[in-house]
């Protein structure tokens, strides 16, 4: 698949131009070059880590089309999906029930009775009770206006031993003080990946962080 031009979704996120972070939020979850960009976006060899019994449920957060779900689901690993791409969600529902794999992926939405049927991402599939063998989060976070806070709940979410695993590029680069931050790939904010995830979790390897205590 090419994501060139207008078919990229650069070029798409530069037409609709998002200013508020409820305009870059509407275009993540309208977008249509994104659905073939995920399209070919998996980590697979990345994830295998918690290909094991140990770590469920996983949860993929911004899980695109279903690519690692359905990898992990071939394995036997219970699985949740969550994103807010409309179109990446409905696709990867039929991929999951066409594999058969309806009882072993469950779909979370960032609109429920949970959330009271308000736009959510964070409440909607992160459960805040250390109910969670591990979260991938995988080229998701350097997407998401403060995401700290974001990662601050996968954290609570996550039982003792779990495992978050995740790549962010962020850019590097920082807009003016003034002008709220809409790029495709937003900065940290100045607060690293360790400051978020915060004293209970203790990096492992380039992408695993670890849970080690409350």
């Amino acid at each position: 698949l090419a994501r060139l031009g207008r078919f990229h979704f650069e070029g798409e996120h530069k037409f609709w131009n998002p200013k508020t972070k409820s305009e870059l939020a509407w275009y993540y979850a309208t977008s249509v070059n994104y659905l073939f960009a995920n399209a070919i976006h998996g980590a697979y060899g990345k994830i295998d880590k918690v290909a094991s019994k140990e770590f469920e449920p996983v949860l993929d957060y911004a899980g695109g089309v279903g690519n690692n779900i359905l990898h992990l689901a071939k394995k036997g690993i219970k699985c949740q999906y969550f994103g807010i791409g409309m179109m990446e969600y409905k696709f990867a529902q039929y991929r999951v029930m066409k594999n058969g794999f309806d009882n072993l992926v469950e779909f979370k939405e960032p609109y429920s009775a949970k959330t009271g049927f308000k736009f959510d991402p964070i409440n909607g599939p992160l459960p805040r009770d250390g109910s969670l063998g591990s979260i991938i989060a995988m080229d998701v976070l350097e997407h998401i206006p403060n995401y700290h806070v974001v990662v601050k709940a996968m954290v609570e979410s996550l039982k003792v031993g779990g495992i978050i695993i995740e790549n962010s590029p962020f850019d590097n680069s920082v807009v003016d003080g003034d002008t709220e931050d809409t790029r495709v790939h937003l900065s940290n904010g100045g607060i690293s990946m360790k400051d978020a995830m915060g004293s209970s979790m203790n990096q492992e390897g380039g992408f695993i962080w670890k849970k080690i205590k409350e």
